[in-house]
C-alpha cells in the first residue's frame, strides 16, 4: 500500500511494449492470515479500504477463495488512471498516518508479495467473483502471447464472461493476468458450462495448459470482495 508499509519487497524490473496502450494502473499486495486472526484481518482490510475510498482513492480488497493459502489470503488493489493519479493520491492525505501506524505495527496479516500491473484494455469497474490466471511468456513469444490472450478473451466473453487483460510491471517477473470476472456464482456456473462446450476453445486450451505454446502459467485463483 505504499513504501511505508514494512517487509514488502519490491524488485525493479522495467518492462515495456511498444504496442500497449495503457488504460489504468494497480498496485496489488497479498497478505496472509496468521492462525487464529482470520476475522481480525478481513476487519482491518476493511477499515483500510473504506479509509481510502472516502479520501476519493479507488481502493478494493478481496478474499481468497481458491488457491494457494486459500481463504487466509487477502488482497489489496489501488487502481490509479495513471502514475501522475497515482504520485498525487497515493496515501498523501494526512488521515493515513494514524492507519499506517497501525497497520506496520499489527500482528495479523504476514505480507506474501506485491507488484504493479498495467491494464491492457478498459476496466470493468464493479463488484465480482474474480478468476485470475497468470502467464509467464516463453523467451520471444510476449507479443504472440497477448495476441492469443485477446483471442481468448473473445471467447470468454462471447460466454459471458467479463475479462480484463493485466500486463505485469514493477515487483514482478513479466507475466500477463487473464481476470474473468463473473456477477454471481451461478453466471459463473453457466459461462463455465458454456464455455467447456465450446469446440474453438477446447482445441485452444489444449495450446495454452498441454502444449504450452505461449508460455507457463505461474499462478490461478479465485477471489471475492470483502462486503
Amino acid at each position: 500500500m505504499k513504501n511505508t508499509f514494512k517487509y514488502i519487497a519490491i524488485f525493479t524490473l522495467i518492462l515495456s511494449f511498444s504496442a500497449i496502450k495503457a488504460e489504468g494502473i494497480a498496485d496489488m499486495y497479498f497478505y496472509k492470515a496468521k492462525p487464529g486472526k482470520l476475522q481480525e484481518a478481513a476487519d482491518l482490510m476493511r477499515e483500510g479500504r473504506d479509509l481510502g475510498l472516502s479520501n476519493g482513492q479507488s481502493v478494493i480488497v478481496h478474499q481468497q477463495n481458491i488457491g494457494r493459502g486459500a481463504e487466509k489470503v487477502f488482497v489489496w488493489v489501488d487502481f490509479f488512471d495513471d502514475y501522475n493519479q497515482r504520485a498525487s493520491q497515493a496515501y498523501t492525505n494526512e488521515s493515513w498516518a494514524p492507519f499506517l501506524e497501525k497497520f506496520n505495527s499489527q500482528d495479523i496479516l504476514v505480507p506474501m508479495k506485491s507488484y504493479q500491473m498495467t491494464s491492457l484494455d478498459d476496466i470493468n469497474p464493479g463488484d465480482y467473483i474474480v478468476q485470475v490466471w497468470t502467464w509467464r511468456p516463453k523467451v520471444g513469444k510476449a507479443t504472440q502471447t497477448l495476441e492469443a490472450l485477446e483471442e481468448a478473451k473473445e471467447i470468454f466473453e462471447s460466454h459471458g464472461f467479463l475479462v480484463d487483460l493485466w500486463q505485469h510491471g514493477l515487483g514482478s517477473k513479466y507475466s500477463f493476468n487473464f481476470v474473468m470476472l463473473s456477477n454471481s456464482k451461478e453466471e459463473q456456473a453457466k459461462s463455465l458450462e458454456s464455455l467447456l462446450a465450446d469446440e474453438e476453445w477446447q482445441k485452444k486450451q489444449l495450446d495454452w495448459f498441454d502444449k504450452q505454446k505461449y508460455g507457463r502459467l505461474v499462478d490461478s485463483y479465485e477471489m471475492t470482495s470483502l462486503d
